[in-house]
């Protein structure tokens, strides 16, 4: 064989030779692999926990496309792409999943698992699939989170959720996680912390102190509440403590005691109990007792005590019950042995085995003698007998049956008799006896308890109190009684006459149920001292009916005693002054208010002003007084009567409340006049513009017109202002100068105010004693008539007079008539002058006449008064008969303004004036309304021109034309048109230029007595 056949088959030795061996390295792989393989089932088959292979390799791309780089780009992710949340979890695959892992999730597959984990497309940050998306981007290398899932069927799992992230990549196919079912353990570990939720609410709640104290170190581990807390101490308070302040608080009486039981308890063995009692100070209760009780909790290795649990608890109370039981007990032996009654008990069997020693003071017998004898051998009659015979009879057999036993003391079985007994003197006494029963704590028969009672004065304060009844039912008033506690016990029938309250109503009630609520406690104190002081108490007490309705009473209560001085009763009495009480109202009311507005009258003002005044000084404040004055009053009363004049007032004086304080005072002092009083004011500023913004006020409110009579009418005020103490410092003064002040707002044109100033009281006192003298002027006859004469503008000849009233004062030589006719007015004088002048100027032209000198016409001024005052054509038509004078010889001057006051009234007046003869005349045209209505429906004759438009007449300018249209008009309304202060030459001659008909004034001729009217008069213009 040559050598290339040796190669050859060398060669394909070697390659079956490797063939062999990678066959056989082959099989040894494949059964690794298959051994590997059952192993990894068998791990993943069979182990306790639920696993799951996930394949997120499709995840990071996903991320890394939509540009998610940390939690904050998944979270914008999330939010800005709600729809397609889904798109993320499907890049989450489950590839595989162990049994446990199925049944875990209730699926049969791991296709449902997979349906299931894409089944919410919502992604919670709280939620598993959230958690593993971010493990992901964070490339956590471990991933554990305690979470909840869901089930197919819908229940809930608690897991334990832990997931290994290879640290490449490009194993992301295939990444186990591991859930664990935790849900059992949850529910044990919620069981367990509701159960120390409730035992620590159940300490919490325990009003004792529970705590737990360290021996070795003297320290509190626990305590359920601070014992500050018990003390009365707050929170914050508490957590401002010291941390000894148990011992701070400690009684000191105390601070030793407490110190030895706490070295007691180092040496406490086992289930021993060591209690002890303290004081500490409370912080507002003063000392309350603590029972402290404690016992081992813990021990070291070495059996020395560790830790001992203690109760805290305020027996304050407790010990304070106790030591009134004590108390209590003591008082009842004390009671038994010293109380005047008889106290006897027996035995079961109704033997006699206690009588009290009250019974030598009683009946003169000692107690061993009547056990031995017994009651019967002391009775008078057989009553008693034959009642303790029929009694014994009758519970013998029920104290010894257990069912009739309890009925007896659930009953609580009485008995009680009156009889006599023979005292030991021989003398006979009166006996109440009250028989009960006695059971013991286990509801056995003890036998009988008795008390025996001497009713000798009973008896004798029964035959006094039916004595005491008649009277107590037969008074006039109500009587009341009531026990010392203040409990109503008893009434008579005029109590329930006077209130509509029965005794049923009230008795065991206190009297408060029908006292009104209107009383401070310092008047039940002040009322309950004099009671203890003196014994009785009288007074005015305002009670309340049944109804409802309160009502003033005269009430008295006394205090009865017993013989030995104690309170055994209040008896109250109390009529009903209600009618009186309402007399003294009216009487108060038509003394200190006026009856037709309810203000406040003169009276009351007074009263009130000076009590300001002294507060005022007091206090070092100011006061301002109103003085006010309706402005046009007197025209309205006159004319619509009192009636529509008091309707005016009433309502005058509900606008003027409304401008004031409630603490203020609106008054009428008489007439239209009010006054107001503000007070409690500060400084003079405040007082100045105080008094400037209720002037003002009073002033708007008093513009709206009032309604009378179905009309319309307005009114004004004139108010005068005064203040304290800058114009005075008594209330008369200051009245006294406000009222100056509101003349000086009339003086200025009125319905304005004006504050007082020193200068006024001249003008005042100048003005009263004008007043003084214009009265004085008219009973003495000091008047005069000055008459002036008018002409007829063509032909220069006398066609009349004008008869102008003059007053020439002794020491004031001529007064003007623009000054005291204004105050005649106000003064009411106006009527009788007006009346003087028409008299006197009638028969002055009779007596012209008389003498054969003929004045064609004589004009004679009429004021608003005489119109308003009513009678003025009887008065014009009585002069025109007594003097004989021909009617037409007179013309009646009035001013526009009286015609348009009252335009009905006036309209009425001045035809019945016309129907007389006479002719009126227009005075002062063109300075009032001028109105061209009036003109035509007012039955006038002549229009005088006011010399204010006469004055410039020769100028050509406005009143030039004026004048020329007044004559105009008059001409064509066939009215004689005057001119009145006519002083030169030119405004004659002009006035003829415009066809004025008459003229009058200085240039023509001035006003001259009777006596030289004639004389100069016919010398003409």
């Amino acid at each position: 064989m040559d050598s290339l056949s040796l190669s050859l088959i060398v060669l394909l030795a070697g390659s079956l030779l490797t063939l062999w061996l990678l066959e056989s390295r082959r099989r040894r792989l494949a059964r690794r692999l298959a051994y590997q393989q059952r192993r990894f089932d068998n791990v993943f088959n069979g182990v306790g926990l639920s696993l799951f292979l996930f394949d997120l390799s499709a995840l990071p791309p996903f991320l890394q496309r939509n540009g998610i780089a940390d939690q904050k780009a998944l979270d914008d992710w999330l939010t800005g792409n709600p729809l397609r949340q889904h798109e993320l979890v499907q890049q989450v695959q489950i590839i595989d999943a162990n049994p446990l892992a199925l049944q875990l999730f209730g699926a049969s597959s791991v296709a449902d698992l997979q349906r299931l984990m894409q089944r919410d497309p919502d992604l919670r940050k709280t939620g598993a699939r959230y958690q593993l998306i971010l493990a992901v981007l964070e490339q956590r290398p471990l991933l554990e989170l305690n979470t909840i899932v869901q089930r197919l069927d819908g229940a809930i799992r608690y897991v334990w959720m832990v997931m290994r992230l290879p640290a490449r990549v490009s194993d992301y196919r295939a990444v186990p996680l591991s859930l664990s079912d935790i849900t059992e353990r949850r529910k044990a570990e919620k069981a367990i912390k509701e159960r120390e939720r409730f035992w620590a609410s159940v300490v919490k709640a325990v009003p004792d102190v529970v705590f737990v104290r360290d021996v070795r170190n003297n320290q509190f581990s626990f305590s359920n509440r601070p014992l500050a807390e018990v003390l009365g101490y707050s929170e914050e308070e508490i957590a401002r403590l010291p941390p000894n302040y148990r011992d701070d608080m400690l009684h000191p009486d105390d601070l030793e005691y407490m110190q030895a039981n706490r070295n007691m308890l180092h040496t406490l063995v086992a289930d021993q109990v060591l209690e002890w009692r303290v004081r500490w100070q409370h912080k507002t209760e003063g000392w309350h007792w603590f029972n402290l009780r404690a016992r081992v909790l813990s021990r070291f290795s070495d059996g020395r005590v560790k830790q001992v649990i203690g109760v805290v608890r305020d027996v304050t109370q407790q010990t304070r019950d106790n030591e009134r039981l004590e108390a209590s007990e003591q008082r009842y032996r004390l009671l038994a042995e010293n109380i005047t009654d008889v106290i006897w008990s027996t035995d079961p069997h109704f033997q006699l085995d206690y009588i009290s020693p009250s019974v030598v003071h009683q009946l003169g017998y000692q107690p061993e003698q009547l056990i031995r004898e017994g009651f019967v051998s002391v009775v008078a009659d057989e009553r008693y007998r034959l009642f303790m015979a029929d009694l014994l009879r009758e519970l013998a057999p029920q104290v010894k049956d257990a069912k009739a036993s309890l009925r007896l003391r659930q009953e609580g079985m009485r008995r009680q008799i009156t009889f006599d007994c023979i005292r030991a003197d021989g003398h006979k006494c009166p006996i109440e006896m009250r028989i009960s029963l006695m059971w013991g704590p286990l509801g056995e028969f003890l036998g009988l308890l008795g008390i025996a009672r001497d009713i000798s004065e009973q008896r004798r304060t029964e035959n006094r109190l039916r004595m005491a009844a008649t009277v107590f039912e037969n008074t006039t008033g109500a009587i009341v009684v009531t026990d010392p506690a203040g409990y109503i016990v008893q009434v008579n029938a005029n109590f329930t006459q006077i209130t509509g309250y029965s005794a049923e109503d009230v008795i065991d009630q206190q009297p408060d149920m029908f006292i009104v609520d209107e009383y401070s406690p310092g008047f039940y104190r002040n009322l309950q001292q004099t009671l203890l002081k003196e014994g009785r108490w009288e007074g005015e007490v305002w009670y309340r009916r049944r109804s409802g309705e309160a009502f003033p009473s005269w009430s008295g209560i006394n205090a009865v005693y017993d013989h030995e001085g104690d309170l055994v009763s209040y008896v109250s009495f109390f009529v009903d002054v209600s009618e009186r009480k309402a007399s003294e109202a009216r009487i108060e009311s038509l003394a200190y208010y006026d009856p037709l507005t309810g203000l406040p009258n003169r009276t009351l003002f007074q009263d009130r002003i000076n009590s300001a005044l002294q507060l005022a000084a007091r206090r070092q404040e100011w006061v301002v007084v109103l003085f006010m004055d309706l402005d046009r009053f007197k025209p309205i009363n006159d004319t619509l009567g009192h009636a529509a004049g008091d309707v005016m007032l009433k309502q005058v004086a509900q606008r003027l409340r409304q401008c004031v304080r409630e603490s203020d005072t609106v008054a009428r002092m008489g007439g239209d006049e009010f006054t107001l009083l503000l007070s409690g004011i500060r400084g003079r500023e405040e007082a100045m513009s105080t008094s400037v913004h209720v002037a003002e006020k009073v002033l708007a409110a008093l513009t709206p017109a009032f309604i009378l009579q179905e009309r319309e009418f307005f009114i004004s005020a004139s108010i005068g202002i005064a203040l304290y103490p800058q114009d005075d410092q008594d209330a008369e003064s200051l009245l006294k100068h406000a009222d100056t002040a509101m003349y000086h707002a009339k003086d200025i044109g009125k319905n304005n105010f004006q504050f007082f100033q020193r200068d006024m009281n001249d003008r005042a006192l100048e003005r009263l004693a004008l007043e003084n003298d214009l009265r004085r002027a008219l009973l003495d006859n000091a008047f005069t008539l000055h008459y002036q004469p008018q002409f007829d503008c063509l032909e220069g000849r006398l066609v009349g007079a004008e008869a102008l009233l003059r007053w020439q004062h002794p020491q004031r030589g001529a007064v003007s008539p623009a000054v005291f006719v204004p105050i005649a007015e106000e003064i009411g004088l106006i009527g009788a002058l007006g009346d003087w002048v028409l008299d006197t100027a009638c028969r002055q032209l009779a007596d012209w006449h008389a003498a054969g000198q003929k004045l064609p016409r004589l004009a004679i001024n009429l004021s608003g008064r005489q119109f308003i005052e009513g009678g003025l054509v009887e008065q014009v038509a009585a002069a025109l008969q007594r003097h004989a004078i021909n009617p037409q010889w007179i013309e009646l001057e009035l001013t526009e303004s009286i015609l348009l006051d009252d335009v009905v009234g006036t309209m009425r007046t001045l035809r019945r004036l016309n129907a007389l003869g006479v002719s009126i005349a227009v005075d002062d045209f063109g300075t009032g309304y001028s109105s061209l209505s009036y003109l035509k429906d007012f039955p006038i004759d002549t229009l005088k021109i006011d010399r204010s438009f006469i004055a410039p007449i020769d100028q050509d300018g406005a009143d030039a034309r004026l004048v020329e249209a007044i004559i105009a008009l008059g001409r064509s309304l066939r009215l004689r048109v005057i001119a009145e202060g006519v002083e030169t030459q030119a405004q004659l001659q002009r006035l003829c230029e415009l066809d004025c008909d008459e003229v009058q004034g200085f240039y023509l001729g001035h006003p001259l007595p009777a006596e030289r009217f004639f004389a100069v008069a016919l010398s003409g213009p």
